[in-house]
Protein backbone atom coordinates (compact mmCIF):
# COMPACT_ATOMS: atom_id res chain seq x y z
CA UNK A 1 0.00 0.00 0.00
CA UNK A 2 2.76 2.04 0.74
CA UNK A 3 4.36 2.17 -2.54
CA UNK A 4 1.07 2.57 -4.09
CA UNK A 5 1.18 5.91 -2.31
CA UNK A 6 4.69 6.81 -2.92
CA UNK A 7 4.32 5.91 -6.84
CA UNK A 8 0.74 7.86 -6.77
CA UNK A 9 2.16 11.15 -5.46
CA UNK A 10 5.62 10.87 -7.62
CA UNK A 11 3.07 10.61 -10.60
CA UNK A 12 1.19 13.97 -9.36
CA UNK A 13 3.95 16.11 -8.27
CA UNK A 14 5.64 14.80 -12.09
CA UNK A 15 2.02 16.22 -13.67
CA UNK A 16 2.34 19.09 -11.97
CA UNK A 17 5.94 20.03 -12.56
CA UNK A 18 5.51 18.79 -16.16
CA UNK A 19 2.07 21.71 -16.30
CA UNK A 20 4.70 24.39 -14.52
CA UNK A 21 7.24 23.81 -17.22
CA UNK A 22 4.82 24.25 -20.06
CA UNK A 23 3.65 27.97 -18.92
CA UNK A 24 7.81 28.65 -20.34
CA UNK A 25 6.59 29.00 -24.34
CA UNK A 26 5.51 31.72 -26.45
CA UNK A 27 2.15 31.03 -26.35
CA UNK A 28 1.54 30.30 -22.79
CA UNK A 29 3.59 33.42 -21.85
CA UNK A 30 2.10 35.61 -24.62
CA UNK A 31 -1.77 34.41 -23.60
CA UNK A 32 -1.33 35.30 -20.21
CA UNK A 33 0.33 38.88 -20.79
CA UNK A 34 -2.83 39.53 -23.06
CA UNK A 35 -5.16 38.79 -20.82
CA UNK A 36 -3.53 39.95 -17.93
CA UNK A 37 -3.19 43.32 -20.11
CA UNK A 38 -6.78 43.68 -21.27
CA UNK A 39 -7.99 42.84 -17.78
CA UNK A 40 -5.89 45.87 -16.30
CA UNK A 41 -3.97 43.56 -13.95
CA UNK A 42 -0.67 45.22 -14.51
CA UNK A 43 1.28 43.58 -11.46
CA UNK A 44 0.29 40.19 -13.73
CA UNK A 45 1.73 41.29 -16.80
CA UNK A 46 4.34 43.08 -15.33
CA UNK A 47 5.91 39.49 -13.76
CA UNK A 48 6.01 38.05 -17.52
CA UNK A 49 7.86 41.67 -19.05
CA UNK A 50 10.94 42.46 -19.88
CA UNK A 51 11.95 45.46 -17.79
CA UNK A 52 11.46 47.80 -20.44
CA UNK A 53 8.66 46.42 -20.89
CA UNK A 54 7.48 46.98 -17.13
CA UNK A 55 8.40 50.51 -16.96
CA UNK A 56 5.88 50.81 -20.08
CA UNK A 57 3.42 48.92 -18.29
CA UNK A 58 3.82 51.43 -14.51
CA UNK A 59 2.87 54.12 -17.05
CA UNK A 60 0.20 52.51 -18.20
CA UNK A 61 -1.18 51.64 -14.58
CA UNK A 62 -0.87 54.96 -13.93
CA UNK A 63 -3.55 56.26 -16.42
CA UNK A 64 -6.12 53.26 -16.11
CA UNK A 65 -6.93 54.76 -12.43
CA UNK A 66 -8.96 57.17 -13.90
CA UNK A 67 -11.19 55.18 -16.40
CA UNK A 68 -15.00 54.83 -16.10
CA UNK A 69 -15.75 51.82 -13.68
CA UNK A 70 -18.00 50.33 -16.95
CA UNK A 71 -14.84 50.53 -18.78
CA UNK A 72 -12.90 48.50 -16.11
CA UNK A 73 -15.91 45.79 -16.21
CA UNK A 74 -15.66 45.53 -20.06
CA UNK A 75 -11.92 44.98 -19.72
CA UNK A 76 -12.59 41.98 -17.58
CA UNK A 77 -14.77 40.33 -20.03
CA UNK A 78 -12.26 40.13 -23.16
CA UNK A 79 -10.61 37.04 -24.09
CA UNK A 80 -7.24 36.24 -26.11
CA UNK A 81 -7.15 34.02 -29.01
CA UNK A 82 -3.82 32.89 -30.11
CA UNK A 83 -3.37 32.61 -33.43
CA UNK A 84 -0.01 31.44 -34.35
CA UNK A 85 3.60 32.01 -32.94
CA UNK A 86 6.53 32.27 -35.04
CA UNK A 87 9.74 31.22 -32.91
CA UNK A 88 13.57 31.96 -34.15
CA UNK A 89 16.11 31.14 -31.90
CA UNK A 90 15.66 33.62 -28.45
CA UNK A 91 12.62 35.76 -30.89
CA UNK A 92 9.19 35.10 -31.07
CA UNK A 93 6.43 36.73 -32.72
CA UNK A 94 2.28 36.11 -31.35
CA UNK A 95 -0.14 37.11 -33.77
CA UNK A 96 -3.59 37.29 -31.92
CA UNK A 97 -7.49 38.38 -31.68
CA UNK A 98 -8.97 39.82 -28.90
CA UNK A 99 -12.83 39.08 -27.99
CA UNK A 100 -13.24 42.96 -28.33
CA UNK A 101 -12.37 43.57 -31.63
CA UNK A 102 -13.29 39.90 -33.56
CA UNK A 103 -13.23 41.16 -36.97
CA UNK A 104 -9.91 43.12 -36.76
CA UNK A 105 -6.41 41.44 -36.66
CA UNK A 106 -4.23 42.83 -33.10
CA UNK A 107 -0.54 43.69 -34.08
CA UNK A 108 1.81 41.35 -33.40
CA UNK A 109 3.17 40.51 -30.15
CA UNK A 110 6.92 40.49 -29.85
CA UNK A 111 8.39 38.09 -26.99
CA UNK A 112 12.56 37.55 -26.04
CA UNK A 113 13.82 34.65 -24.31
CA UNK A 114 15.99 36.20 -21.02
CA UNK A 115 17.84 33.96 -18.43
CA UNK A 116 15.71 30.55 -19.92
CA UNK A 117 12.50 32.28 -19.43
CA UNK A 118 10.08 34.03 -22.10
CA UNK A 119 8.86 37.77 -21.66
CA UNK A 120 7.11 39.52 -23.70
CA UNK A 121 9.23 43.20 -24.66
CA UNK A 122 6.54 45.83 -25.24
CA UNK A 123 7.43 49.52 -25.51
CA UNK A 124 6.39 52.87 -26.01
CA UNK A 125 7.29 52.21 -30.13
CA UNK A 126 4.81 49.27 -30.19
CA UNK A 127 1.53 51.65 -29.16
CA UNK A 128 -0.89 50.91 -32.22
CA UNK A 129 -2.18 54.33 -33.57
CA UNK A 130 -6.04 54.73 -34.32
CA UNK A 131 -7.05 56.18 -37.55
CA UNK A 132 -7.85 59.14 -35.48
CA UNK A 133 -4.33 59.98 -34.68
CA UNK A 134 -4.86 58.84 -30.93
CA UNK A 135 -2.72 55.75 -29.36
CA UNK A 136 -3.85 53.05 -27.78
CA UNK A 137 -2.64 52.38 -23.70
CA UNK A 138 -3.55 49.14 -22.75
CA UNK A 139 -7.05 50.35 -20.76
CA UNK A 140 -9.12 47.15 -22.07
CA UNK A 141 -10.83 48.89 -25.11
CA UNK A 142 -10.27 52.43 -23.58
CA UNK A 143 -8.40 54.92 -25.78
CA UNK A 144 -5.66 57.98 -24.66
CA UNK A 145 -5.94 60.77 -26.58
CA UNK A 146 -2.35 61.98 -27.78
CA UNK A 147 -2.99 65.47 -27.94
CA UNK A 148 -5.20 65.84 -25.15
CA UNK A 149 -4.65 69.45 -22.97
CA UNK A 150 -4.27 67.79 -19.14
CA UNK A 151 -1.36 65.66 -18.48
CA UNK A 152 -3.40 63.08 -17.55
CA UNK A 153 -4.75 62.07 -20.66
CA UNK A 154 -8.67 61.26 -21.55
CA UNK A 155 -9.91 58.22 -21.83
CA UNK A 156 -12.83 57.23 -24.43
CA UNK A 157 -14.50 54.24 -24.82
CA UNK A 158 -14.85 53.74 -28.26
CA UNK A 159 -11.34 52.17 -29.81
CA UNK A 160 -10.31 48.66 -28.91
CA UNK A 161 -6.62 48.01 -27.40
CA UNK A 162 -3.79 46.19 -29.05
CA UNK A 163 0.04 47.03 -28.18
CA UNK A 164 1.51 47.49 -32.04
CA UNK A 165 4.52 45.53 -32.18
CA UNK A 166 5.06 45.45 -35.86
CA UNK A 167 7.40 48.89 -34.82
CA UNK A 168 11.65 47.92 -34.76
CA UNK A 169 12.87 49.17 -31.64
Amino acid sequence: MKKRISFLSLIIISLALLTGCSKNTPEAVAKDWLTAFYHQDYDAAKKLSTEETKVMLSTIQGFSGSLADSIKQKAKQVTITIKSVKTEGDKATVTFIASNTPNQEEPPLKLVKQSEKWLVQFTKSDFKPTDSGESNAGNGGATITVDSPTPAAAPADSAAMAPDTTKQQ
